[in-house]
């Protein structure tokens, strides 16, 4: 129990997490089922909660949903509590989801020091070059946002509001 407790000073964990931890360290069966017994009555663990705040964890740092719910899935939550729990996610729904990649989109063009060109372009060249040039960026935002956890309708979303003017 005292590693157990020392494993959860750090941060919080999920029930597999911990048990994972556990088995790891080579404990025995019955003590291992005695400290997760003893660890979920007093709310140590708690998936539920834990899942709600890696959820705003997650939105804290611009991630989509299926990233997020992915993650959570590497930690061990269970696809029946991950859909159980869907529901009460507000800032996880589509409008709130495309706010929030178009807010990741706009700063990695601030990052990237991105602005349209200014003017016609001088000729033929020019024009090819700007292209590619512009090609590029929406390449790399889309990479961007791809990693972060958008869906495909998000990132052409965000692109066409990003890039409306070319």
């Amino acid at each position: 129990m005292e590693a157990a407790l020392k494993h959860l000073a750090y941060r919080d964990r999920t029930c597999e997490e911990m048990l994972r931890y556990l088995e790891e360290k080579a404990y025995d069966q019955e003590d291992i089922q005695q400290a997760m017994i003893d660890l979920l009555e007093r709310h140590y663990l708690d998936d539920e909660a834990y899942v709600e705040r890696y959820v705003e964890y997650g939105i804290s740092k611009g991630k989509g949903a299926a990233r997020i719910r992915h993650e959570l899935r590497q930690k061990g939550i269970s696809k029946l509590l991950l859909e159980e729990l869907g529901d009460r996610f507000e800032e996880l729904d589509k409008p709130a989801e495309r706010g929030r990649a178009l807010e990741q989109g706009q700063k990695l063009l601030a990052s990237l020091g991105w602005t349209e060109p200014d003017g016609e372009p001088a000729d033929y060249e020019d024009k090819r070059q700007r292209y590619k040039e512009l090609q590029k960026v929406k390449a790399k935002v889309a990479r961007r946002l791809e990693s972060q956890g958008y869906s495909m309708d998000e990132i052409f979303y965000v692109l066409g509001e990003l890039f409306s003017g070319e």
